[in-house]
């Protein structure tokens, strides 16, 4: 009896039961739309409109792609794939992505770093004033087949810099090896250059007159993340670096983790000297087991790029950098070094090369620290209004009685029929 009347009361209430029903599904969906808007506009404003798409690209291959998708995909990607990969631009990444073992030249860059408390100045150094001395730990020699430094001078003449280079066995995951590998004179020795403010300066001869450059820094107050950011965001370095005339991005690696791109740079220089400008392939690794970070530049070509009157193009240039956080990526605190080279293509009096690089190079890597800093100022401006516009989207729907609980609303008519039947 109990359960009749119940069914009944049911059926004469179902166009209510419905209307209410359809203004909660109404109140939740227009929730979620306004918090979705919002979460990607914060994103947005956050890492950027690239950064974006990196992060929408790895939770697409992570979250949404079927499992199955390799071999499903097969016939079809893979041909679509290798089209990409040769590009419309004409760039074939197979055969121009640079190599994972470029980074093993940064071995003992990373020793130099962990060894700082332990570091001595040799006579050179002490003679130039420099605050840390690289040419210790960075001059040792090997024998060939062996890893450890020879201590004995007689050896050395039966010993290489390049015998000691060993794999940094880095946690890359499922990123391609790459081919092509930097050619820099690992048997020539460092000599200390100078020193100024927080930076540390060495150079090597790698050829006649031509010098590679290794500098070390610490930053106390901004993040490895950050500076990773400010390195690799070609937008962004448009607005601090004034130098850069034209800076674009020609083509990206479309295999997944190679984070590899290629790109065309126009540098300011002087007045009585031409701009300089580069074509060149950029790779990053980040490592989380070992919290480090490696960013690798080296000079390439490219047809829809040709070299251009009025300009030198420099082909003979490649850097670089590891960054090693004080403890985590998002925490403050960094070391970098950066050793890098290239060749200006035309013969250059010897004290520009020296003001060049003991006047311009400090203040580019001063410019590009305070970048970082207002990088990460204006980020933390930007999520404080973002979390403040997370309101309580629900206010405005929960005020309006007939977008409450579907139960609320068929207890608030029943009692209304009851009231008016008393009347």
């Amino acid at each position: 009896m109990l359960l009749n009347r119940f069914v009944l009361a049911i059926k004469n209430q179902s166009r209510e039961t419905l209307r209410a029903w359809s203004y909660q599904c109404e109140s939740i969906f227009a929730q979620r739309s306004r918090r979705i808007q919002q979460l990607f506009s914060f994103y947005q404003s956050v890492y950027g409109t690239q950064g974006l798409k990196q992060l929408w690209r790895a939770y697409y291959r992570r979250e949404l792609q079927p499992p199955l998708r390799g071999m499903v995909m097969s016939a079809v990607g893979l041909v679509g794939l290798n089209i990409k990969r040769l590009g419309s631009d004409g760039f074939d990444w197979n055969k121009e992505r640079l190599s994972l073992s470029n980074f093993d030249l940064c071995r003992r860059d990373i020793e130099f770093i962990n060894t700082l408390p332990h570091n001595q100045l040799c006579d050179r150094c002490q003679s130039k004033k420099m605050k840390y001395c690289y040419c210790q730990l960075g001059n040792l020699r090997c024998k060939k087949g062996q890893t450890k430094p020879s201590t004995s001078k007689e050896a050395e003449a039966d010993s290489s810099i390049s015998n000691c280079r060993q794999p940094l066995d880095l946690d890359v995951r499922n990123a391609p090896p790459g081919t092509v590998s930097i050619q820099a004179q690992d048997d020539h020795k460092w000599e200390p250059y100078f020193s100024k403010n927080e930076f540390s300066i060495w150079r090597r001869e790698e050829r006649s007159s031509l010098y590679s450059y290794k500098v070390y820094a610490r930053f106390d107050d901004i993040t490895a993340d950050d500076f990773l950011h400010v390195q690799t965001d070609l937008d962004y370095r448009r607005q601090w670096d004034d130098t850069a005339l034209r800076l674009e991005l020609i083509s990206e690696d479309p295999v997944p983790g190679s984070n590899s791109h290629l790109i065309y740079w126009e540098m300011q220089w002087p007045r009585l000297f031409a701009n300089r400008d580069y074509v060149y392939c950029r790779r990053y690794i980040k490592d989380d087991n070992k919290k480090l970070i490696f960013i690798c530049n080296r000079g390439a070509k490219h047809n829809s790029y040709p070299a251009l009157s009025g300009k030198v193009r420099v082909t003979d240039y490649w850097s670089l950098m590891v960054i090693k956080p004080f403890r985590g990526f998002h925490e403050p605190g960094l070391h970098f070094v950066l050793t890098y080279y290239d060749d200006p293509g035309v013969p250059i009096p010897q004290n520009i090369k020296s003001w060049v690089t003991q006047k311009q190079m400090p203040e580019f890597l001063t410019k590009m620290y305070v970048a970082t800093k207002n990088y990460a100022c204006s980020r933390a401006i930007k999520m404080k209004d973002m979390f403040h516009g997370f309101a309580l989207i629900n206010d405005e729907y929960t005020a309006n009685e007939q977008r409450g609980s579907w139960l609320g609303s068929l207890s608030r008519r029943k009692v209304n029929s009851k009231s008016e039947a008393e009347r």
